[in-house]
């Protein structure tokens, strides 16, 4: 079974679902570029007939609280009224 799990810098943890995880990958590999929801629909291989743009609403929802981000200032997912979503965090890639 595969566990994807969310390391937080006080040494806490949260683990992720599937969908959670293919979310933040999108989102870190694709810092500071917006993404609608349809693109985050096409992510995550889900039918937009059978989805709608509010499950992925909530799904971003659910990532924030897991960020532990508040919903009034998020400082890590930005919405983008009419556009979609972005991630706005710094990321820096070790190898």
């Amino acid at each position: 079974m595969v566990n994807y799990t969310l390391a937080h810098q006080d040494g806490t943890s949260t683990q992720l679902s599937m969908a959670e995880m293919d979310i933040m990958k999108m989102f870190l590999e694709g810092t500071n570029r917006l993404f609608s929801r349809a693109q985050i629909l096409d992510n995550l291989k889900l039918d937009p007939d059978q989805n709608f743009d509010r499950s992925i609403d909530v799904r971003i929802s659910r990532l924030r609280t897991k960020l532990c981000e508040s919903t009034q200032a998020p400082k890590f997912i930005k919405t983008v009224y009419g556009g979609g979503y972005m991630f706005v965090a710094n990321v820096e890639w070790v190898t």
